[in-house]
């Protein structure tokens, strides 16, 4: 057997193959039309800098895009090996300079992962990340996301001229493209969103990533973990990116799929003890039986997408039967009402955030507003943009309830998403595609605001603050999140400013408004202080709640609820003792 020679071409080196070391080409380069290059042996070849793609980015990418794809003897494009090439055009730099490189690029991965993994986590969990040794396409994608949560200016998109250039039809081409058609629909860049997206799904149903059977041909658990995530993560971006189209199409779900389910994200990250996953069917057979089963947040996130193509292409038929739409709704409430108690919050003991369940019940609350929002009497402002910031909400569709149903279930489905928001403050692991979710959610509560009186309109005009401030701060990653921000709270001005100035006149001889609904001034016999003073310690009747404080204090301070003028009528246990 030949020995593998001691110095090798730079070419063989990035690919991590053994090289005969002819001279003065040696054999896979003659293979591959590549120019050969031997340089002094030296330990561990690094990625290039990233200063060096910067500059020579220009001169490199045609000549790129235009090499003749070749293959390796490991069926691998020759190329993708795009860092060999452009040393080909640039000086070898210092060995600090490389260190420095090298530190930048982990810095990034890291940021992907802190940032970012936990919304889309198809690839190996980060402690595997630098001995999987991903593809350089895959990785500058990686970097290229990680760029985005720097405190600096995005890093340059290199990514693009890398994924162009690589011919490949693998896996991990499928996630560098899906990857990137996230990040550049987060971008606003709505064409190369859907190019990418449409390459990853191209490639992945000629492999055959759909069976149940692909996955399993990896003898790596966590490699085969992966790729079980990233096709259902193709999925469900491919029914996310549907509700943004007026045609839906959804071509995951025409192939007679049987990937079997992801395990729970802890177990994933741990990355030591893969269990043996379920099935789909069991999953979808786990009401009917006594078996007390453990599924994934993932599992309930599928289910949960399941549900809103269906309710995507319900809405995309002229005319339906009434049982069609009832039985989408009767899918809405029973995903709910059949979780386990582990899953029904988004936060475990610890306060920790469950990215994926998150995701999940995102998405329910979004099916519901689409599917009630058409038969409603609602009318929200749809924005006119190149780009969409929201889902295409159909023309009026025939109602299976009255309209007046379809309106309060909207507008709970709105006001249960932006209960979510409550929950989890911190909006940095968002999801991009949650951008649209919330401009949804703030076009329903503006909506209903003009419907109902204005007694409640502190409720819906907090709501939309609350979603306001998640989109301000999701802008300062992603453009969508900016755009998005932007409309929604012009089209909000319109609603609120002038109700604002009605509660807060400015002129000076105004009378000040210490009450919203009530009063100005206490009442000298202050109820609180005869209940202080009183011998009688015990608990007041709840008839005498409201006489406790001054109707100003109570309506200046606490907001009335959307449905219930009388503040206090709805809270008979509320104990002030």
């Amino acid at each position: 057997m030949t020995r593998p020679s001691p110095l090798a071409c730079t070419e063989c080196r990035k690919q991590h193959l053994k090289c005969d070391a002819k001279s003065p080409t040696c054999s896979r380069c003659l293979q591959n039309r590549l120019k050969c290059n031997y340089l002094p042996s030296r330990r561990g070849g690094r990625r290039k800098t990233r200063e060096t793609y910067r500059q020579h980015h220009d001169a490199s990418s045609a000549d790129l895009l235009l090499s003749p794809h070749t293959t390796d003897m490991n069926g691998r494009d020759a190329s993708s090996t795009i860092s060999g090439q452009q040393n080909q055009r640039i000086t070898p730099v210092a060995e600090g300079q490389d260190q420095d490189a090298a530190d930048s690029d982990a810095r990034l991965v890291r940021l992907y992962y802190e940032n970012f993994h936990s919304a889309h986590p198809i690839l190996v969990p980060a402690p595997l990340y630098e001995e999987r040794k991903y593809p350089a396409y895959l990785h500058e994608v990686v970097t290229l996301i990680g760029g985005h949560f720097l405190s600096s200016a995005p890093i340059p998109d290199m990514a693009s001229v890398q994924l162009s250039a690589s011919g490949e039809r693998t896996p991990c081409k499928v996630q560098a493209l899906l990857l990137y058609s996230i990040l550049s629909c987060a971008r606003g860049e709505c064409s190369q969103a859907h190019t990418s997206f449409s390459q990853a799904v191209d490639i992945a149903l000629e492999l055959g990533m759909y069976r149940q059977e692909f996955a399993s041909t990896s003898s790596n658990a966590v490699e085969a973990e992966s790729l079980r995530r990233t096709w259902w993560e193709l999925f469900i971006v491919d029914v996310y990116m549907a509700a943004l189209q007026k045609r839906v199409v959804l071509r995951c779900s025409g192939v007679p799929y049987d990937v079997a389910l992801p395990c729970e994200e802890s177990v994933y990250a741990n990355h030591t003890n893969i269990p043996s996953p379920p099935t789909l069917a069991g999953f979808n057979k786990r009401i009917f039986t006594d078996e007390e089963t453990s599924y994934s947040s993932f599992s309930y996130r599928i289910e949960a997408v399941c549900i809103l193509a269906r309710v995507l292409v319900l809405n995309s038929l002229p005319e339906t039967h009434r049982d069609h739409l009832q039985a989408v709704e009767n899918a809405l409430v029973s995903w709910t009402n059949h979780l386990p108690p582990n899953k029904v919050d988004i936060v475990d003991t610890y306060g920790s955030v469950d990215e994926i369940l998150f995701q999940a019940h995102t998405t329910i609350h979004f099916a519901a507003m689409l599917l009630h929002l058409p038969r409603s009497s609602l009318r929200p402002v749809c924005p006119e943009t190149e780009c969409p910031i929201c889902p295409v909400i159909p023309s009026r569709l025939s109602p299976s309830f009255t309209r007046h149903v379809h309106d309060i279930k909207a507008t709970e489905a709105s006001k249960q998403l932006s209960n979510l928001l409550s929950v989890r403050p911190s909006v940095q692991r968002y999801s991009p595609f949650v951008v649209f979710s919330l401009v949804l959610c703030g076009m329903v509560q503006l909506a209903t605001s003009r419907i109902h009186s204005s007694e409640c309109s502190d409720h819906h005009c907090n709501r939309i603050i609350l979603v306001l401030g998640c989109l301000k701060t999701l802008k300062q990653k992603w453009p969508i999140a900016n755009r998005a921000h932007y409309f929604l709270r012009s089209v909000a001005a319109e609603t609120f400013t002038a109700w604002i100035e009605s509660r807060y006149p400015q002129t000076s001889n105004a009378v000040p408004l210490a009450s919203r609904n009530g009063p100005s001034n206490l009442p000298e016999n202050n109820a609180w202080l005869s209940v202080v003073s009183s011998n009688d310690a015990s608990r007041p009747a709840e008839t005498d709640i409201q006489g406790i404080f001054s109707p100003g204090l109570l309506s200046a301070y606490i907001d009335p609820t959307c449905s219930e003028p009388l503040l206090l009528g709805p809270m008979p246990d509320l104990d002030f003792t």
